[in-house]
């Protein structure tokens, strides 16, 4: 074995693999990039000798065009074939999702389009375990995602309650990540050893995703201005991980002297306590306790810590009605305090209708006509009047999502949520509000709030 697959296989073993076991499955999931190929080839190297299978899942998204996305994916065959014809036992197999599915899901979970395709990554791997039995499944993050996410969640101010504010775990459940501690410049040094190349995903340029940012930005600066700031950040994320193992055995003591009801409700379930006693609790209590509320409710991972000090604070002045995050409801009467997860219901209003062609399209606001210019492009009329002057179709016309944003005129983006608060939008018309989202662009930002239908402004990006 080479140097990294030799780092690769003493990783595996960390994490709990036992490759003297006969009948071991393991998984991979490839994606195309650097990072997946090496764990593939690595793996198949490693896997050959003791002439054990390796199950490789790709998920085609199609959310970028559908050439790139099927090159990704086609490449992976093609590579797992060659690994095959060299004698290594790969069986490969595909999940294509339709276009706009995963538009449809962001607006069905409200959420976000990044946050939407890993859910449907993750049933899609969920079903590929247990159809084939695996032991494990590996990811191929490293240490190069590992830094961003730590990154990321101070940025957003991210928490989880079962890895605090540390960033990628490397095992849970039979997800394994055995590259966690790789670099990605090892990575692509062992690559081209091996003589092998990679796909590259041409959203990783687009700086409006706040990974991309920090990848293209933040970590070249940090680079340039503060050497050895990974060192002591890894350092630094596993203090926090095993501070917050402590906190967490602590906590749960503290829950143990908690009455935490449950109860059945209207598209949905709760769990509630008593106001008074959270109350006697340290704040930093408090919101680790309010955490684990929403995660007996909600399979939401991370909650905005200030979300969760807002709560902290409603608690501490009485009565509210309700603090909502996504599906979760948060509620304080007669001083029960309760967490609630809302289940979308048929009488929800949401809406999402992709338009591919020239014609006429009936909304709930009225026919919006797509009619095609001289110069190839289309423009959208509503009522006789230009709304968008030329667009390039596939567009989606749809409602809110939770962190849907806008660009300003001064290049920054904006919560459509505050814009509409601006416009005095009342919180239950936000949602009849359409959105036009640009899907033949690679950011796929929306272009257009169509305040119009109920009589406010327009948002309109030139």
């Amino acid at each position: 074995m080479t140097e990294f697959e030799d780092r690769l296989f003493n990783n595996l073993k960390n994490l709990g693999i036992y490759f003297n076991k006969e009948n071991l499955r393991l998984g991979a999931a490839v994606s195309g990039g650097a990072d997946s190929v090496s764990l593939l080839v690595a793996l198949s190297s490693i896997l050959k000798p003791l002439k054990l299978p390796l199950f490789v899942i790709n998920v085609n998204h199609n959310i970028r065009e559908s050439s790139e996305t099927l090159g990704d994916s086609l490449y992976v065959r093609d590579l797992c074939k060659t690994l095959q014809s060299d004698g290594c036992d790969v069986r490969f197999f595909m999940q294509v999702l339709a276009p706009g599915k995963i538009t449809e899901l962001s607006l069905e979970r409200k959420s976000g389009t990044e946050e939407a395709a890993r859910f449907c990554r993750y049933q899609i791997f969920e079903d590929f375990i247990s159809s084939n039995q695996l032991d494990f499944l590996c990811l191929a993050h490293n240490q190069n995602d590992n830094l961003e996410t730590a990154l990321m969640r101070f940025l957003q101010g991210g928490f989880s309650y079962d890895y605090g504010v540390a960033a990628i775990p490397p095992c849970r459940e039979k997800y394994i990540r055995p590259l966690l501690n790789v670099s990605r410049s090892d990575i692509e040094a062992y690559l081209a050893a091996k003589g092998v190349s990679w796909r590259t995903d041409s959203t990783n340029l687009d700086p409006s995703y706040l990974r991309n940012n920090i990848r293209l930005s933040l970590v070249p600066f940090l680079d340039s201005n503060f050497s050895g700031w990974k060192t002591a950040l890894l350092n630094g994320m596993e203090k926090a991980r095993l501070d917050n193992e402590m906190l967490k055995t602590f906590v749960e003591e503290r829950l143990n002297g908690f009455e935490i009801g449950y109860e059945e409700v209207e598209n949905g379930r709760a769990v509630f306590l008593n106001a008074s006693d959270f109350l006697l609790e340290m704040e930093g209590v408090q919101i680790r306790l309010l955490t684990k509320m929403i995660n007996l409710v909600s399979a939401a991972e991370r909650i905005p810590f200030a979300f969760l000090r807002e709560v902290c604070e409603a608690v501490k002045k009485g009565y509210f009605e309700a603090k909502v995050y996504k599906n979760v409801v948060i509620s304080l009467k007669n001083n029960r305090l309760t967490v609630k997860n809302c289940v979308k219901s048929q009488t929800d209003f949401c809406f999402s209708v992709i338009i591919e062609e020239e014609g006429s399209y009936a909304f709930h606001f009225g026919k919006l006509d797509v009619l095609k210019n001289d110069d190839g492009g289309f423009s959208l009329v509503y009522n006789k009047k230009v709304i968008v002057g030329s667009v390039a179709l596939p567009i989606c016309v749809r409602s809110l999502l939770f962190d849907d944003e806008v660009l300003c005129a001064d290049g920054k983006m904006k919560k459509v949520r505050d814009v509409l608060s601006q416009w005095h939008v009342p919180e239950s018309e936000k949602g009849k509000i359409p959105l036009v989202q640009q899907l033949s662009a690679k950011n796929q930002r929306i272009i257009c709030i169509f305040g119009e239908v109920l009589g406010f402004d327009n948002w309109i990006i030139k």
